[in-house]
C-alpha cells in the first residue's frame, strides 16, 4: 500500500489544487517526452476540475485525453463521459487537446474491443496523469461491486487493459480501463468529495483486503502511489 490523504476546506479549493497537480504532471511529461496523456473520470466530481484545467497555459496540442470509462452512448448523449470532457475540458486554452473517446458507433462495447485496444497503443505511456473519482458504492471507472466482470478487471496479472460490462450498469452497457491499465502512471490522483463517500473510503481502508469495495484494490496495490484528495 502506498497512499496519502490531503484534505481541503472546500470543493473549490480541491478542484483548483487538482487542476494544478494535473497541469504540472502534463507539463513535465511534455518537457521530457514531447507529448502527454491524461486519464479522467466522468460524473459530477470532475466538472470543476475540468473548468479550471481548461484555463491552464499548456501545450495542449501535445496532450491526449481519454475517459477512464464510458457508457455505451455517443458523444452528444447527456450521459456521455466523452461529451462531458468535451464541454468542460476541451475548451478555452485546452481546446487543442486531442480527445480520444472509448465509444464507437457499434452495437455493443464488445464489438469495439479490438479497435479501442489499437487506439490505446497510440497514447503516450505510461499515462502522464491519471485522475479518478469514486462512487458511493466504492466503485471507480465502471469497476462496480458485485459485477461478474469486476474481479478479473481488478486482477493486476490480467493481460487485458479494457473491460466490458455487457449488462447495463446504471442504465447503460459500459466499457472502461482495467486497474492494471489505470495504474500505468507515476501517481494516481483519487478525488473523494462528500461525507457519504468519505465513510465508504474509510471502510475500504479499514478493510483493505476485502474485495467487496473495488476501491480497496486500488489502495492496496503497491505498484503506483495513490494521492487521495478530500473535501466536504
Amino acid at each position: 500500500m502506498a497512499f496519502t490523504e490531503t484534505r481541503y476546506e472546500s470543493r473549490v479549493a480541491l478542484a483548483a489544487a487538482v487542476a494544478v497537480r494535473i497541469a504540472d504532471d502534463l507539463a513535465a511529461a511534455i518537457a521530457k517526452n514531447g507529448a502527454a496523456s491524461l486519464i479522467v473520470p466522468g460524473g459530477t466530481t470532475p466538472v470543476a476540475v475540468f473548468d479550471a484545467l481548461a484555463q491552464m497555459p499548456l501545450a495542449w496540442d501535445k496532450v491526449t485525453v481519454l475517459p477512464c470509462d464510458e457508457r455505451w452512448v455517443p458523444r452528444f448523449h447527456a450521459d456521455s463521459n466523452e461529451g462531458l470532457i468535451h464541454h468542460h475540458l476541451q475548451q478555452g486554452k485546452a481546446k487543442a487537446a486531442k480527445l480520444l473517446g472509448l465509444y464507437r458507433p457499434l452495437p455493443t462495447p464488445s464489438d469495439a474491443l479490438a479497435e479501442i485496444a489499437a487506439s490505446l497503443r497510440t497514447i503516450p505511456r505510461p499515462f502522464s496523469s491519471v485522475f479518478l473519482g469514486m462512487g458511493e458504492d466504492g466503485h471507480f471507472a465502471s469497476l462496480f461491486p458485485g459485477r461478474i466482470e469486476t474481479p478479473a478487471a481488478l486482477d493486476l496479472n490480467t493481460g487485458a487493459e479494457i473491460m466490458v460490462l455487457a449488462e447495463p450498469a446504471k442504465g447503460h452497457p459500459r466499457i472502461g480501463l482495467t486497474l492494471k491499465a489505470l495504474i500505468d502512471t507515476p501517481r494516481v490522483l483519487l478525488v473523494v468529495t462528500g461525507a457519504e463517500k468519505r465513510v465508504v473510503l474509510g471502510q475500504a481502508i479499514a478493510n483493505i483486503n476485502d474485495n467487496g469495495l473495488p476501491i480497496a484494490a486500488l489502495l492496496r496495490q503497491s505498484r503506483t502511489p495513490v494521492d487521495i484528495l478530500l473535501s466536504e
